[in-house]
């Protein structure tokens, strides 16, 4: 029985492992992602010794398998009239019309989209990210300043950006980012993402003063961080 076939028996046969060799790594890590356990190990480290290892992590890997069995989880979309949209919180309908000049926008619960041939699915896809790319834009760019004004901070620049794990970003000179796909989740999730960012500003780290200054213009941080959490894989398209 390899390696991988023990741990499933330990943590269950649906869960997949997949273990790593790295020739530069030092010591374990592990990572929960949904239903996969990703363990990168020392490239010469011996069966037991990482079965020995694991079994020490085994209450957190639970843990992070229970949590994370509670998270939403994102449906690849197909681009197709009638499909569920995410903007600001809410759902909106996708709704392809053929026409001359590409466009979206939203009418009433549909989102439009006008596109030349209304069977190309990577175009049809492409426009409506490049859409959500500038309304994230335009939103972030405006609630950021306001905010910022608010509270006698200076701001360099604002942007958006295609992240995988983060909401956003400061840089110590004041240039802050957003995931662009944050514009899906509700406004009053989006605010605590930017007096987040904002803060950093005041705090470049994550001590207990700066959690101070956070939570003075935003009592539910718990809230917020559990709903980014939880829902933060279906923000996206």
């Amino acid at each position: 029985m390899s390696l991988q076939q023990q741990l499933s028996t330990i943590f269950g046969h649906d869960i997949t492992i997949d273990i790593k060799r790295v020739i530069t790594l030092k010591s374990i890590a592990i990572k929960v992602q949904g239903k996969v356990i990703v363990i990168k190990v020392p490239f010469f480290l011996n069966n037991k010794s990482i079965e020995e290892l694991i079994s020490k992590k085994n209450n957190w890997i639970r843990k992070q398998l229970n949590t994370q069995s509670k998270f939403k989880l994102f449906k690849k979309k197909s681009y197709i009239s009638d499909e569920k949209f995410l903007y600001l919180g809410r759902c909106y309908k996708l709704r392809i019309i053929g026409d001359k000049k590409n466009s979206v926008n939203i009418e009433g619960d549909f989102l439009k989209v006008n596109v030349k041939n209304e069977k190309n699915i990577s175009k049809i896809k492409k426009i409506i990210k490049e859409w959500f790319c500038e309304k994230s834009f335009e939103y972030f760019n405006k609630e950021t300043y306001d905010c910022a004004k608010k509270n006698n901070l200076d701001i360099k620049s604002i942007k958006v950006r295609q992240y995988k794990a983060r909401w956003g970003s400061c840089s110590i000179n004041g240039d802050i980012s957003f995931n662009w796909r944050l514009i899906m989740a509700p406004p009053k999730i989006i605010e605590y993402v930017i007096i987040h960012e904002l803060m950093h500003i005041k705090e470049h780290n994550h001590s207990s003063k700066y959690w101070e200054h956070v939570r003075l213009l935003y009592p539910n941080i718990k809230e917020a961080k559990e709903w980014l959490m939880h829902n933060g894989q279906t923000l996206n398209i």
